[in-house]
């Protein structure tokens, strides 16, 4: 007898890997379905995926997650934009982007692109 595995369970499989591993390595997080919140800078808002559980010296962060399409998004500048002086360093990660498959990106802390989107208001 043998076992038919499906193109959504090796996807459902990559993705609790990649989960797994950003929690060992940097301690974060993935938000699971309805469990997130709505992150809104000026205009645009974008949908939460991943929160920092990491401490930086003052207890656990519990700080949302931006990959650098939704930081884009919500400074309101074209995807191909990186933050220039983040405070907190970008987590790389492998994301799963519809069109794409499996991409890397980096992870910005919300305070780090909530800085940048004040100095682009001037």
């Amino acid at each position: 007898m043998s076992t038919t595995i499906t193109l959504n369970d090796l996807i459902k499989s990559r993705l609790g890997e990649i989960a797994e591993d950003i929690w060992e390595s940097n301690r974060v997080m993935r938000i699971s379905g309805d469990n997130g919140r709505v992150i809104q800078i000026g205009s645009a808002a974008v949908w939460e995926q991943w929160t920092c559980e990491a401490d930086h010296g003052s207890g656990p962060c519990h700080e949302p997650l931006l990959t650098l399409d939704q930081a884009a998004t919500l400074v309101g500048q074209p995807v191909d934009f990186s933050l220039v002086s983040p405070t907190m360093t970008p987590i790389e990660i492998e994301v799963l982007d519809e069109s794409y498959g499996f991409q890397r990106t980096e992870l910005y802390h919300l305070s780090d692109v909530t800085q940048e989107f004040t100095k682009a208001q001037g």
